[in-house]
């Protein structure tokens, strides 16, 4: 138990070092400190950083073609358009 407990502690403290993580600066409606964590250079959260641009990933079907040449029914995320079946990674 001790070795795991040793362990996650340095994973926790490997993983902070990475990338300087801090608390966002930006204040909530009732003008209280936002807790939300952030490793932006402006240490501004999604919520309150006016640069945020949502990325949107929408889900698609599959243009890749089945052995037996019917498409395929796989739906992706990937920008490809392909599923895993069918990329070339």
């Amino acid at each position: 138990m001790k070795k795991l407990t040793v362990s996650v502690a340095t994973l926790l403290i490997a993983g902070m070092s990475y990338g300087q993580v801090s608390q966002c600066t930006g204040l909530t409606k009732d003008s209280v400190q936002c807790k939300n964590i952030t490793t932006s250079v402006k240490k501004l959260c999604y919520y309150h950083n006016p640069d945020y641009v949502k990325v949107e990933n929408k889900t698609t079907v599959c243009s890749g073609t089945t052995k037996k040449g019917k498409n395929c029914k796989n739906k992706t995320k990937d920008l490809s358009g392909k599923c895993h079946n069918h990329r070339n990674d």
